[in-house]
């Protein structure tokens, strides 16, 4: 007996393929065409586990431990030096 490869999921990314903006019904609707029983609840798992849209930038990376000495650093110049900063570190603890 062959094994099916065609899962629902793969159909509602084959109809979000050629009409990425489809909105859940419409989904459902042609897939409903085809025969195949599926959701509107399962349509939107399937996009929501797609890829995410990128800003186009690349992810920020972490500061390893001697970048965020540096960063500390400069911060702590640009406040007027370190007690200023710790001052405001402390009253921004109290906030958080």
């Amino acid at each position: 007996m062959a094994k099916r490869s065609d899962s629902k999921a793969a159909k509602i990314r084959a109809v979000l393929a050629v009409r990425p903006d489809a909105k859940a019904k419409e989904v459902v609707e042609a897939l409903k065409a085809q025969k195949v029983k599926v959701s509107a609840a399962q349509v939107y798992m399937v996009k929501s586990a797609g890829g995410g849209k990128s800003n186009g930038k690349p992810p920020a990376k972490k500061a390893s431990g001697y970048e965020a000495l540096v960063q500390a650093k400069k911060l702590a110049d640009a406040m007027g030096g370190i007690d200023k900063a710790r001052a405001a570190m402390d009253v921004l603890a109290r906030l958080v």
